[in-house]
């Protein structure tokens, strides 16, 4: 009797097929397995082998296991005389596309073995680690389905690939030094070099101070000695971000112990194959100031083989930025930011930005969820036969497609603020709707009328005859954790920087109570005065202003603003240029002006970000909230807060940065719970990265994001929650 077994989940790519082949040859089993749209599929003749793939400890490094189906077939035992590996068979069904990971210790072990021929080769792969989503083209992941398709194996290579029993038996990226992607360094466009003498010359350009465009696994990287003040000025000049954090690179954990401190968790995830940026708490918040003046850093471990050549040679961390200008997409063919460029001739076929993690009492937050994770697919527990696309919000985007219990979350894709961003984007939906075999019949959108994905998603819903959902963006927000956490009713607090509400105005500071579909807004913060409009999100002393307003009088507001009160006042008492707004980022904002923290921002969170890096772990003053009512709403009174940092603007300014953190989440708080009726309460939106506000939320059994960014790169997971949650 045979049986076929279908097995679904990360599954290709992984070793899964040798790894299955081993086991039925040391069990003297007949049959096959081989790759399908749906899977992969074994045919053997005794039913007690499920029993292996159930068992998690024997699996591949990279395979995870999400369903199995097991059935008897008619199968005649004379119809297989053995067990082996067939060629890939196409049709319908999903077979996830696997992240991309980090070389693995056995392939860098021989990276470093002078006597293996793959020493100091950097494209050094195998089939439990390397470059996978990167290179995919469609599925199954076969080579002629990837970019590595232009390299035609040499013979050692060709031996190795059809080894059942060798690591690289099938992996799809095999190569070595004779018949894989080349390397190359270049000066001012001219091939000064290649193989291991591009390595050196890259090496060489760093130690003196330069710029090299580093072509990775998803993308250039800019890198320059992260100890070399010119070079970080030379940097920060290129890329246009004056001030914005940077991330670092190390050769190994013992480096990052000397400039941070360090968790079990954050190590875990550090030395994981996903090999995320981890922002970590300074040792000394002195130490890297030009790379990051926050008490914070960003750190990375090499994940290439080409990563660990170059830190063998340079001892000291190394920025790793990502090679783009604010607000378009990571270079991927080429760059021309600098003159110098360490590439190779392999096509990234799908950007892949760097993943980002900030841990949280010790919950893990993603900032980014990019390499390394998507598009690994997050299962909901929610069966339904509607396909659905979440196209995010135009900030951070990530998108989201829904199918057969699943949700796919792209990779993050930036900013739609641009041409080249938004062709990439649409291009990338396209690859995505592919590989999922998907025909949605619902496009999720934001409220906003001015976004461009809102706008795309009346014309692509258009084109194909599905119907579109817009979903305000704060409720977005909170239905991202009620999915993640498998609720369909809870109170939500959302938090961020600015959101389209359902009346129109500038929201930010949000409770909704959501209950089997259907959600009301039951309080928020304090409405505020944005003088200019939109244009003070820039410049937080405009919203500081329209704060002070309420109880200053024209001549105070004078002497702290200038020629510019008289200007100002103005437009409030005419009501011109001047928009309404609950957001508690823009209060942050406020404050971190107010306290002389911050006076401009020059990246997106900046005044409230290096409010936070300014606490230190001080004790807020302990001010209450106050708490009011107008037609039945809950209201957080912010001026009385200002009214607070005023009256005390002398005092520690630690003290007071920290009261502010504390006086938002404490009341906030305490309207949600007061709505709660024993329902869980959930938060979200990007003022969930504050740890501080979010510490505090969590010490009080407040549910976060954990598998999806509580910023705008979870409003796609949550538009989906939204849906899926209204039938």
């Amino acid at each position: 009797m045979f049986y076929k077994i279908i097995v679904i989940g990360a599954v290709q790519g992984v070793g899964f097929r040798p790894f299955v082949y081993r086991e039925a040859k040391r069990l003297a089993l007949k049959g096959y397995v081989r790759n399908t749209s749906r899977g992969v599929e074994i045919v053997v003749d005794d039913g007690a082998f499920v029993d292996i793939l159930k068992d998690k400890s024997r699996l591949p490094p990279m395979a995870v296991i999400d369903h199995i189906d097991i059935e008897k077939t008619d199968i005649l035992d004379s119809f297989f005389s053995d067990f082996e590996i067939l060629g890939s068979k196409l049709g319908g069904g999903i077979t996830e596309v696997l992240p991309d990971t980090a070389i693995c210790a056995d392939c860098l072990r021989e990276l470093n073995d002078n006597l293996n021929r793959r020493h100091r080769y950097h494209f050094t792969t195998c089939t439990n680690c390397g470059p996978r989503f990167s290179i995919t083209k469609d599925m199954p992941y076969d080579r002629n389905m990837t970019s590595m398709s232009e390299y035609n194996m040499c013979d050692k290579c060709k031996k190795e690939y059809l080894n059942p029993f060798d690591k690289r038996y099938h992996a799809q990226t095999i190569a070595c030094h004779d018949c894989g992607p080349k390397l190359s360094f270049f000066k001012d466009g001219k091939m000064i070099a290649t193989s291991s003498e591009a390595v050196d010359c890259a090496v060489s350009e760093i130690k003196n101070g330069n710029i090299v465009a580093i072509k990775g696994v998803g993308g250039y990287h800019l890198c320059c000695d992260a100890t070399n003040p010119y070079a970080l000025k030379m940097l920060r000049k290129v890329i246009k971000r004056p001030s914005k954090p940077l991330a670092i690179m190390v050769g190994n954990i013992s480096l990052v112990t000397d400039i941070a401190l360090i968790s079990s968790s954050e190590k875990s995830e550090l030395t994981s194959k996903e090999r995320p940026i981890v922002v970590l708490q300074k040792k000394d918040k002195g130490s890297f100031l030009k790379v990051s003046a926050l008490d914070s850093i960003g750190i990375m471990l090499p994940y290439t083989a080409l990563h660990y050549l170059i830190l063998d040679k340079i001892k000291v961390p190394l920025v790793m930025t990502s090679c783009n200008v604010p607000g378009e997409p990571m270079d991927t063919e080429s760059q021309s930011m600098v003159n110098l460029e360490l590439s190779d001739d392999r096509q990234i076929v799908n950007r892949v930005d760097d993943s980002v993690i900030k841990f949280i009492d010790d919950k893990r937050l993603f900032l980014r969820r990019s390499r390394g994770f998507a598009p690994r697919s997050i299962d909901v527990g929610v069966k339904n036969d509607v396909e659905i696309i979440a196209l995010g919000a135009d900030e951070s985007n990530t998108f989201s497609i829904y199918k057969d219990g699943k949700v796919f979350v792209s990779q993050h894709m930036g900013n739609l603020s641009n041409v080249k961003a938004v062709n990439a984007w649409e291009k990338n939906i396209d690859f995505f709707l592919k590989i999922t075999k998907s025909r949605p019949s619902i496009v999720v959108c934001d409220m906003h009328p001015d976004h461009y994905s809102t706008k795309y998603a009346y014309e692509f819903a258009s084109k194909i005859g599905a119907r579109v959902v817009p979903v305000q963006h704060h409720v977005a927000h909170a239905y991202s954790v009620g999915l993640e956490h498998g609720l369909s009713s809870f109170v939500g607090i959302s938090c961020d920087g600015s959101g389209y509400g359902l009346d129109g105005g500038v929201w930010g500071g949000e409770v909704f109570v959501v209950k089997d579909g259907d959600y009301r807004r039951v309080g928020h913060l304090s409405e505020q005065i944005l003088v200019g409009g939109e244009s003070a999100v820039l410049e937080p002393k405009k919203m500081l202003f329209g704060i002070l307003s309420r109880f200053l009088n024209d001549a105070e507001l004078s002497d702290v603003f200038g020629s510019s009160a008289v200007m100002w006042k103005k437009q409030i008492d005419q009501d011109f240029n001047i928009l309404k707004t609950t957001s508690c980022g823009r209060i942050f904002d406020a404050a971190s002006y107010l306290l002389g923290i911050c006076n401009k921002r020059t990246y997106s969170g900046e005044p409230a970000i290096t409010l936070e890096s300014s606490v230190s772990g001080a004790t807020p003053y302990g001010l209450e909230p106050v708490i009011e009512t107008s037609d039945g709403v809950l209201i957080l009174n912010t001026t009385v807060l200002f009214e607070f940092l005023w009256e005390n603007k002398d005092k520690d300014k630690s003290r007071l940065a920290a009261t502010v953190f504390d006086y938002v989440s404490r009341g906030l708080y305490m309207i949600a719970e007061s709505v709660s009726e024993d329902l869980p309460i959930v938060f979200s939106g990007g003022v969930a990265y504050n740890r501080y506000v979010t510490g505090y939320m969590i010490e009080n059994g407040v549910l976060i994001n954990l598998k999806v960014p509580a910023g705008d790169g979870g409003i796609s997971f949550g538009q989906i929650g939204f849906v899926l949650s209204n039938n």
